[in-house]
């Protein structure tokens, strides 16, 4: 497995979808690839948001690649089953396996 970094494209900061998330600075974690990564991440910090009449549905902003980068990068090392933020705040992702 890879550990990969997913960090918010600084000229989309504002983009509605960074609503429906909870964790909002770059993270690592482990993962088979670039989208099984994006997954984890949505799993882990997705918040739910009211529908608006007239807006679009929100999705999470992790699965936007126009949103968020995702690249492969160990600089930092999440345990297994977490995703590790940039400020150092260790997030368990929902169903993961601890070993």
């Amino acid at each position: 497995m890879t550990i990969f970094r997913l960090a918010p494209i600084d000229i989309r900061a504002n983009d509605e979808k960074w609503s429906t998330s909870t964790v909002q600075e770059a993270v690592w974690v482990e993962a088979r690839d670039d989208l099984h990564a994006r997954h984890l991440v949505e799993a882990s910090s997705l918040k739910m948001v009211d529908v608006k009449p007239g807006r679009p549905m929100l999705f999470s902003p992790w699965l936007d690649e126009v949103i968020t980068t995702c690249i492969p990068d160990d600089a930092k090392k999440p345990a297994k089953g977490q995703i590790l933020t940039a400020s150092g705040k260790a997030i368990t992702v929902p169903g993961a396996e601890i070993h």
